[in-house]
């Protein structure tokens, strides 16, 4: 088979839809010998591909702009360069693509929580990606709920949508190194003890509502623990970056950390909270059980499929819910030990390798059906 990857977005800071990407695209080099591969990308080979440039045949789109680069030159490539497939694993594909193609449509956010979004990326999302959900070949999801949420958000037939998980970098492991540990402490000047939230500074990840239950748990309690939020800005962040700045100095926003700090930052946390209205899979609760460190997620969307026993569940839109969650944990060694115990036992259930296959699987059903 000759196979494009669209890997155009991955100049994007390394989070979620562009890490599935990059992860994905990795491990089917890595794993297929039999096939051939070209991959898209924007400016420049991404750095993270060069060990495999024997294994591929790339191409590199002089803009990163979305409209231009995706709908206008990728669009043309796809369908002048001898493909068989063309996988678009992140962002929506282009509207005119006359190969059998393949989108993993992360989750269904832009039909059921369209105000989460600012409006642009809300109209190419519902448009775009309503297109293309109509005419691709398939469509990969990341989770069972997310399959679910699809077919009652866009008129398609349930056979057209595979579930396939996402893996977890083995990077993310338990730390022994006192330096780095220190390291990392000192850099971003963390305190003794915090919670952690990783996640894009945007509504959906329900932030907000976060640090009102930090502040009052903070209040109640007479703890001096510290809130660290690391994550990029999204859309409407300045709401939560000036609430936080009218605080008390308890709360540190890191913007994005580089991969090898996140992992130091999982090891010192003492528990993660993804308090999120939606997700369509979530990647750092997997990562902080594989380092482990407690995990407290929010009830809604896949959140609870991916975690299943080892996390603890709470009511995104109830303080009290989050405000006994992260007392128990934080007071409970014997619930903390369940939790770490649980935590390294569940994320061996999500390998890029076990992804690649099934990915692999699918590309050669989708021709076989064409």
């Amino acid at each position: 088979m000759k196979i494009g990857i669209d890997l155009t977005g991955i100049w994007r800071p390394a989070t979620g839809i562009f890490v599935y990407a990059k992860e994905l695209a990795r491990e089917l080099l890595c794993l297929d010998e039999e096939n051939d591969y070209t991959l898209f990308f924007s400016g420049e080979i991404h750095p993270d591909f060069h060990q495999a440039k024997n294994k591929f045949r790339s191409i590199v789109l002089p803009t990163c702009g979305e409209v231009v680069g995706k709908q206008l030159c990728v669009a043309g490539l796809c369908n002048s360069l001898p493909l068989d497939l063309i996988h678009f694993p992140a962002l929506p594909p282009p509207v005119v693509c006359l190969r059998p193609f393949v989108w993993t449509l992360h989750d269904a956010t832009p039909w059921l929580y369209p105000e989460t979004m600012d409006r642009k990326g809300r109209l190419y999302f519902r448009w775009i990606g309503g297109l293309a959900a109509r005419f691709c070949s398939a469509i990969i999801t990341v989770s069972n709920d997310s399959k679910e949420r699809i077919l009652a958000s866009l008129p398609i037939s349930e056979k057209k949508v595979r579930v396939i998980y996402e893996g977890i970098d083995s990077a993310f492991s338990r730390l022994d190194d006192h330096d780095a540990l220190s390291s990392v402490r000192s850099r971003y000047g963390l305190p003794t003890n915090f919670i952690l939230s990783v996640g894009t500074l945007e509504p959906r990840k329900n932030l907000l509502f976060l640090v009102e239950t930090f502040l009052r748990f903070r209040k109640a309690t007479g703890t001096n623990i510290g809130l660290v939020i690391v994550g990029r800005s999204g859309w409407n962040a300045p709401v939560l970056e000036k609430f936080i700045s009218d605080g008390n100095g308890s709360i540190i926003l890191t913007g994005f950390v580089p991969h090898e700090d996140l992992v130091v930052l999982y090891n010192l946390a003492k528990v993660l909270v993804i308090p999120s209205i939606y997700e369509g899979f979530g990647f750092p609760p997997l990562e902080a059980m594989a380092c482990g460190c407690p995990v407290i997620v929010s009830n809604r969307g896949s959140l609870p499929e991916v975690v299943g026993d080892a996390a603890v569940l709470i009511d995104p839109e109830r303080q009290e819910s989050l405000f006994g969650a992260i007392k128990s944990v934080l007071e409970t060694p014997s619930l903390r030990a369940a939790l770490l115990e649980k935590g390294l036992e569940r994320v061996k259930k999500f390998s890029w390798k076990t992804a690649a296959v099934k990915t692999r699987e699918l590309y050669s059903q989708v021709l076989a059906e064409a």
